[in-house]
């Protein structure tokens, strides 16, 4: 274990709702990590949980004092779910650094010294976003995993060539200075992805940010388990993605609706130039999550990349026609316009 005088005091923030099955094993993941107890903060939010996600805490950090369970009552800035939950945290928050996670996610035991070593060597350094996999069995859930690694390559990406395009609520951190420069969730108007609000005020300020693809700030989430659940999370994704600039949003178009565009070109052009756009389109992302992948020894994953496109095609044109359904976001039991 390092040496605690060279350890700065970090602060985890983490918001739970309904998460009785889940948030034992998050607070076990951090409570193994290799970060010295005597400069960690863990902050659980807890926000109105109707089943025993309190108690389970509750009982849990009993014999841990630098672990926290704070009930949620206040509304701050007419914040509403993991926003007003992270407003009320950061008012009992020591740390140098604000680390946050999702009360399903299980990260690894070098994940806090990875997601603070930025801040450590780079003072201009505002924000940090980590990488997420998706851990489960089934098919469908390795697709899922395969979409997030895809699409967390693609911010790295942009990251790279300074291009801000949104941070990730369950595998990120930033600095006290950086937060505070913003005026916080307290002054921050209400988004529904939280994330991407808090990401472009950090930005704004002036700050750099920064994605890392590394084994230490790698992390597992859950995946979504039914077609409800996942459709109001893609449709929650949308929210933020079409607040990227114009031509984002445009390309990210082209992506959802590419078999439509595919048909159209095999109709009015040839169906053997329609299967090399596909193949070349497959290729590119093939090449841009494969190195990924086997950065973070998803090795299981490779076997899929080929069925994955099929996937991927069926999820964006679905996200498009559900997002333009006049069906309100229902998320953790709460409805968001």
């Amino acid at each position: 274990m390092l040496n605690t005088d060279k350890n700065p005091l970090v602060t985890i923030w983490i918001a739970a709702r309904n998460e009785e099955g889940n948030i034992i094993e998050c607070l076990e993941s951090i409570h193994e990590t290799n970060f010295p107890k005597n400069q960690l903060q863990v902050l659980i939010g807890d926000d109105q949980s109707i089943d025993k996600t309190a108690e389970l805490v509750a009982d849990y950090i009993q014999d841990k004092p630098y672990f926290e369970l704070i009930s949620i009552q206040n509304t701050i800035n007419n914040q509403r779910g993991k926003a007003n939950v992270l407003a009320n945290l950061y008012e009992h928050s020591k740390g140098k650094y604000f680390l946050i996670t999702d009360a399903d996610v299980k990260v690894n035991p070098n994940w806090i010294h990875g997601m603070i070593a930025g801040f450590e060597n780079n003072p201009k350094l505002g924000h940090q976003v980590g990488v997420t996999a998706v851990r489960g069995k089934s098919l469908w859930h390795q697709y899922q995993s395969i979409d997030w690694l895809h699409a967390l390559t693609l911010l790295r990406t942009a990251a790279l060539i300074n291009l801000p395009l949104t941070g990730l609520g369950n595998n990120s951190g930033m600095t006290r200075a950086a937060y505070e420069a913003t005026g916080g969730y307290a002054k921050i108007p209400f988004s529904i992805t939280e994330d991407f609000a808090l990401f472009h005020e950090v930005v704004k300020q002036g700050y750099s940010f920064k994605n890392s693809i590394n084994q230490q700030v790698f992390a597992e989430t859950l995946p979504m388990t039914n077609l409800k659940e996942f459709l109001h999370q893609r449709k929650r994704w949308m929210v933020g993605a079409l607040q990227c600039p114009w031509w984002i949003v445009f390309l990210l178009y082209c992506q959802a609706l590419f078999l439509p565009i595919l048909v159209a070109i095999s109709c009015v052009f040839s169906w053997k130039i329609a299967l090399g756009i596909w193949l070349i389109k497959w290729l590119g992302q093939t090449i841009t999550v494969l190195p990924t992948i086997l950065k973070l020894k998803q090795i299981h994953l490779i076997k899929h990349l080929l069925s994955y496109e099929l996937y991927a095609n069926w999820w964006q044109i679905t996200m498009v026609i559900f997002y333009a359904i006049p069906i309100k976001i229902d998320w953790k039991g709460r409805i968001y316009s």
